[in-house]
């Protein structure tokens, strides 16, 4: 039995000309076995992929450019349809894995390296020789002189367009309900019990003085209230022959302090006149 041309997974027998399937190798990567031939164009690659949106879809147009450059690459290179297959495979992981994982320029080379590795070294089920020294060697110069060196393009293109909206928001600053003293000051067990004391007992005197002021403060608005209650319940008459008495009152009174102080004033001015003539 022989690995049949166009096939890493298909053996026949000698003579009998009859293929049967073979299972894919154990890998530590497994790549698709993608069915590919010398002479496809962009739109055999676009329903292979079924990337119809191309005329829409930039994405899908990049992808059609990237398979069609890599195949026409394996072409230019003689390769059969198996090495076709696995280098085609190998670029697709390697984009979908860079795109998809947003990996950097480095860590996606690094996978690169692995992919073309166990496809270029016979150590069966884990690797299988489908590249020589020599391909693996150009195959990697093409990848860096194509897909790597416009790597950032391939990600600004394949990256999602993610929207962030940005509230500002007034800082809570929080302040504490009681003094403290500066971390660098220590103080014995029983000061410290002092000066807490201290503040508590401010802390009373300042919530007392609140509350009679308080207290004062609605006594006054409810006298204030009591009064205005109290004139308006007074008739008018009432209120009227007060003022009048009062006014008549102060009137009187005024005429007694004015003579009162007539009389003092003559009895000082003959006290001067008095003396004067001494």
């Amino acid at each position: 039995r022989h690995r049949a041309e166009g096939s890493p997974f298909l053996i026949s027998e000698r003579g009998t000309g009859r293929t049967c399937k073979m299972k894919a190798p154990l890998r530590k990567v497994q790549l698709e076995n993608i069915p590919v031939h010398p002479e496809m164009t962009k739109e055999d690659i676009a329903a292979l992929f079924k990337l119809f949106d191309a005329d829409e879809n930039t994405r899908s147009a990049i992808l059609i450019d990237l398979y069609f450059n890599t195949l026409a690459y394996a072409t230019k290179s003689g390769f059969n349809t198996e090495k076709s297959s696995t280098w085609l495979a190998i670029v697709k992981a390697v984009h979908e894995k860079a795109t998809g994982e947003l990996q950097t320029i480095g860590n996606s080379f690094e996978f690169f390296k692995l992919l073309m590795l166990q496809s270029s070294v016979h150590r069966p089920p884990y690797s299988l020789g489908i590249f020589t020294y020599a391909e693996m060697k150009d195959l990697t110069e093409y990848m860096l002189s194509t897909y790597f060196r416009h790597y950032k393009l391939y990600q600004y293109a394949f990256t999602k367009l993610v929207r962030m909206d940005v509230k500002l928001a007034s800082p809570v600053l929080e302040t504490a309900p009681t003094p403290f003293e500066l971390l660098g000051v220590a103080f014995p067990d029983s000061e410290w019990a002092e000066k807490q004391a201290e503040i508590k007992a401010k802390i009373e005197d300042e919530r007392r003085k609140a509350e009679e002021e308080a207290a004062a403060k609605e006594e006054a608005e409810r006298e204030a209230r009591i009064k205005a209650e109290y004139d308006a319940a007074i008739p008018e008459e009432v209120s009227t022959r007060v003022s009048e008495a009062l006014a008549q009152s102060m009137k009187e009174m005024k005429e007694q302090l004015e003579a009162r102080f007539k009389e003092q004033e003559e009895a000082l001015l003959a006290k001067i006149a008095e003396l004067e003539a001494k």
